[in-house]
């Protein structure tokens, strides 16, 4: 393994795009990905790579090694790197000629694709590419900037650490330094700064490895990843052939404040018992019992929460300030004049996860409301929140980091005229990342290009009954994968995608799941899609808030 640490030069002025000297034009195939030409360039062995091809750049440290097979991967090249800041990015490779790399489309083992791999929660790790070195392409990952070990070094300049303890709770803790700073270059690197700089190395790598550029360049991601995907769609849309974007993030400075409130709730009305999840339990299950049937198939799912209207002062066993609480988590927070700001919990989720235990925050929120919005680790949401001022707690998250960290953009023209294609999906009982934030960003799509002009780049699809996770896909038992190959086939051979098969919940069942707005023309799997050119009114009215914007 070669090690090489190279300090920037006196005098030269940083790229303001680190690392795109380097970076090759990447060249897009109009049909297949082709096998080069014979006596194309060869590129440097692995465990030469840092120390030849990036001798005089500027990164602070690099490092490339050959790691061999296992039982469960194939031999690869593994390049990891700081290129600036606290930034870790780690490059993989599938084996090139000089490596004796075999097998590949395009060279030695790759097939001469790039695929960035987001992240989750608030980062700090490097996460786990096995899914592109399994599929021979070029796979890229990013810590957003920070680790533990960044947030506990003493910052040279005050004689602190740089951050909280071990980057805080739940790991938001990053963003604030000890003395209640906001670490702005944090906020950056986390949103969008160390995610570009992984694609521009990824890009790097691969033409200095292989001698070629390369021919596709994807992003894939869910959660924390896709918001990151969808990040990278609203800045550097021309960048990328495809995306894929599962359960993402987005609306980043309102979602999280958002879904504060069902502890909001729960403390203000119920007090330190809360809510017993057994009694949220009851509620959900009674809901689900309840609408059900409406889709013409009685399996336990409901096929669109947001047309259930189940009242929970239905439910035997909540008490009356209960069942309020109940359904002001399923309605979500709204202004003094009732208009809506976020949405709520879907009816048949869970309460467990934004509401622990029936009576606190998630710490994923509470964090963002300590140290994103409030700046104090300490700070008490128990005794400062209440249903009557969420609303100004609501506004100061979104205008805080409306510039900075919003991810809510709907100018998508980089994308749209590169003639990239975006391949989204949710789960409509996602307990985490509530479907509502994918309905609000699709809904202001609609509005700024029409369904149609929308559909022609993006296709979302939710998946009714699935939580915050992969849907269970007919034919296969790797979503992932099989969703990765619908989007290549769809930016490399026009096959766009209409719809999908979801196993059911009792073997044999399943059902059609159709592009948004598009529905089922019929309960049941294999049934054809019914094409809608608009969403309906009243779908359009819940998914839309007092705050948006096209």
């Amino acid at each position: 393994m070669t090690r090489c640490a190279f300090p920037t030069p006196k005098g030269r002025r940083m790229n303001t795009r680190p690392a795109a000297c380097l970076v090759g034009a990447v060249t897009v195939a109009v049909s297949a990905l082709a096998v080069p030409p014979a006596g194309a360039a060869a590129g440097p062995r692995c465990a030469d790579l840092a120390r030849t091809v990036l001798a005089g750049s500027h990164v602070k440290s690099i490092s490339s090694e050959l790691v061999p097979a296992t039982a469960t991967l194939p031999a690869y090249c593994q390049v990891d790197l700081v290129p600036t800041r606290a930034v870790d990015v780690r490059v993989t490779l599938p084996l090139s000629p000089a490596d004796s790399g075999t097998g590949g489309t395009y060279i030695g083992a790759w097939n001469g694709r790039v695929l960035n791999t987001g992240g989750g929660g608030y980062g700090g790790d490097l996460g786990d590419l096995g899914v592109p070195v399994l599929r021979g392409e070029v796979g890229s990952v990013t810590d957003t900037g920070h680790s533990s070990a960044w947030c506990d070094a003493t910052d040279p300049k005050t004689g602190k650490a740089n951050a909280q303890p071990a980057c805080g709770e739940a790991g938001g803790g990053f963003v604030l330094s000890p003395s209640g700073e906001l670490n702005t270059q944090q906020v950056d690197d986390f949103i969008d700064r160390s995610l570009h700089e992984q694609t521009v190395w990824a890009l790097s790598l691969a033409k200095s490895y292989y001698g070629r550029a390369a021919q596709r360049n994807y992003w894939v991601g869910g959660s924390t990843g896709g918001r990151q995907g969808w990040e990278m769609a609203q800045k550097y849309g021309d960048e990328y052939d495809g995306f894929l974007l599962g359960y993402p993030a987005v609306n980043w400075n309102r979602f999280i404040i958002g879904e504060a409130w069902p502890a909001v709730v729960v403390n203000e009305l119920l007090g330190p018992g809360g809510l017993s999840p057994a009694k949220s339990d009851a509620a959900n299950a009674a809901a689900v019992a309840a609408c059900d049937p409406a889709d013409g198939v009685t399996d336990g799912v409901v096929a669109d929460p947001r047309r259930c209207a189940f009242d929970a002062r239905e439910v035997r066993g909540l008490t009356a300030a209960e069942a309020e609480a109940v359904d002001l988590i399923w309605d979500g927070p709204r202004d003094a004049h009732g208009n809506r700001l976020w949405g709520g919990i879907t009816r048949g989720t869970t309460f467990e996860v934004l509401l622990p235990g029936g009576n606190t925050m998630s710490p994923l929120i509470e964090t963002y409301v300590r140290n994103w919005l409030q700046q104090d680790p300490g700070y008490d949401w128990r005794k400062n929140l209440t249903m009557e001022n969420f609303p100004r707690f609501f506004e100061a998250s979104y205008r805080k980091f409306e510039k900075t960290a919003a991810t809510d953009s709907t100018d998508l023209s980089k994308a749209r005229r590169k003639n990239a294609k975006i391949l989204a999906y949710t789960g409509t009982n996602d307990p985490l990342i509530l479907p509502f934030n994918s309905y609000n960003y699709q809904q202001r799509l609609f509005r700024r290009y029409g369904v149609q002009g929308t559909r022609s780049f993006v296709r979302t699809f939710y998946f009714p009954g699935v939580g915050h996770t992969e849907p269970d896909l007919t034919g296969t038992t790797d979503a992932r994968s099989r969703l990765l190959d619908v989007l290549e086939a769809w930016t490399e051979h026009g096959r766009a995608p209409e719809s999908f098969g979801q196993k059911g919940p009792v073997t044999g069942t399943g059902r059609t799941i159709c592009a948004y707005p598009d529905t089922a023309a019929a309960p049941g799997a294999g049934a054809p899609c019914t094409t809608r050119t608009s969403v309906p009114a009243d779908l359009a009215a819940e998914s839309t808030t007092v705050l948006d914007r096209p």
